[in-house]
């Protein structure tokens, strides 16, 4: 029981740590590739815009990949975010659903705390991850 508690607690920091930096920091995207680049960089893939010559290369799209899900956070054109779960089978994307920006970092959170659980390094990258040492 207390295991199911301290899960939820997670799930429920890492949502709160996702959505409030997000508010200071006023770019999700941007945001989301340098804390998932630092604590997560075998998990996670940036993809930067802007042509060779530009000045600022924004984040585009942020894909992080889990064993049986993979999320994706993509800026359209006209800078709207669309964000994307897909299931994985065996690698394979079988089916991509199309959700809300928050039910996306709550299921990024929610898996984040499951890859925490599983694995001592993962755990201290996201404790960096929520803290803010890095």
């Amino acid at each position: 029981m207390e295991n199911n508690f301290d899960q939820a607690l997670a799930v429920d920091v890492l949502a709160a740590a996702l959505h409030m930096d997000h508010q200071e920091s006023g770019d999700l995207l941007e945001f989301l590739a340098r804390k998932l680049e630092q604590s997560l960089p075998q998990n996670t893939i940036v993809t930067r815009g802007g042509g060779f010559f530009a000045k600022n290369h924004l984040v585009r799209e942020v894909t992080v990949r889990f064993e049986d899900y993979q999320y994706q956070i993509v800026r359209e054109k006209r800078g709207s975010l669309t964000a994307k779960v897909m299931k994985l089978v065996r690698g394979v994307v079988l089916k991509t659903t199309i959700v809300s920006v928050e039910q996306w970092t709550e299921e990024l959170a929610q898996q984040l705390a499951i890859l925490a659980e599983q694995s001592g390094q993962t755990r201290t990258a996201l404790n960096r991850f929520v803290l803010g040492g890095g």
